[in-house]
Order: C-alpha cells, then sequence, then structure tokens
C-alpha cells in the first residue's frame, strides 16, 4: 500500500483543489494535491514539502482528518489528510494542469480522483472541515 498525504488548504473561506495533467493516473480529475511519503519522512513533513514543489506554497498543518484506503486497481493507497492555512508563497503549477478555490458546497460537484471523493464524503472529516471554513484561518 501506498502512504499518500494531502492537503485540504484553506484560506478565507475557500478550499484549494487542483486539477491533474492528462498524463497522471486520474488524468483531468480534481483532487487535494499532495504526493508519496518518503523513506524515513514523517507525514507532517511528506505534505509541507510537496505543497512547496508541487504549488510554491507555504503550509502550516492545523490538523489532520481521517485517513481512508482506496484500491484504484493499478494501485492501492492510504490517503492522508491535513487540514493547512496558506502561510506564503507566490502559487505556482509545477505538477498540475489547473487549480481552483472553491466554497464547501462545491466540492460535491467536482469530478474527483476516487481516494479524494471518499476521504471528503465521510461525514467526520465534513465535520471536522466545517469547523475550519467557520473559522478565519490565517
Amino acid at each position: 500500500m501506498i502512504q499518500v498525504t494531502c492537503a485540504i488548504i484553506i484560506d478565507q473561506g475557500k478550499i484549494l483543489v487542483a486539477q491533474n495533467k492528462e498524463n497522471s493516473d486520474h488524468p483531468f480529475q480534481w483532487e487535494f494535491p499532495g504526493g508519496k511519503i518518503k523513506s524515513g519522512e514523517t507525514e507532517r513533513d511528506c505534505i509541507v514539502r510537496e505543497i512547496e514543489e508541487e504549488l510554491n506554497l507555504t503550509v502550516e498543518i492545523a490538523e489532520a482528518l481521517i485517513p481512508v484506503e482506496h484500491n484504484y486497481e493499478i494501485k492501492v493507497i492510504r490517503l492522508i489528510p491535513f487540514v493547512c492555512s496558506l502561510v506564503s508563497g507566490h502559487l505556482k503549477l509545477n505538477d498540475h494542469k489547473a487549480i481552483k478555490w472553491v466554497d464547501e458546497d462545491e466540492l460535491d460537484k467536482l469530478d474527483f480522483a476516487e481516494a479524494d471523493r471518499v476521504l471528503i464524503q465521510k461525514s467526520e472529516n465534513r465535520e471536522r472541515l466545517k469547523k475550519y471554513l467557520g473559522e478565519k484561518m490565517h
């Protein structure tokens, strides 16, 4: 099983989602940005590194949400989510086709990669996420 982290980045009441490129395992589908944990790396170190590499952004972790496991046939992943706030950086797409900031109610309308969809539909994750959307995260 592949250990993968993802960031649910919240800024001004909106959530950042990223669209995969055509040549990815999930072409044109949306996801919460992140990536595979390297050997010897902690989950928290991984997500901070991945967001810096993929989006040129610095984030601060607020909370870990409940991970989900998903079998994509070609691979089985454990997706480990972190609610994050945006600290600094100038957005640059190094690994995705597009990004957008969405409201919580828009999440259910996006064509998410399956693991990301399962993650956001998990009721406890959704409830914990709403707490952050209601607050002003810096």
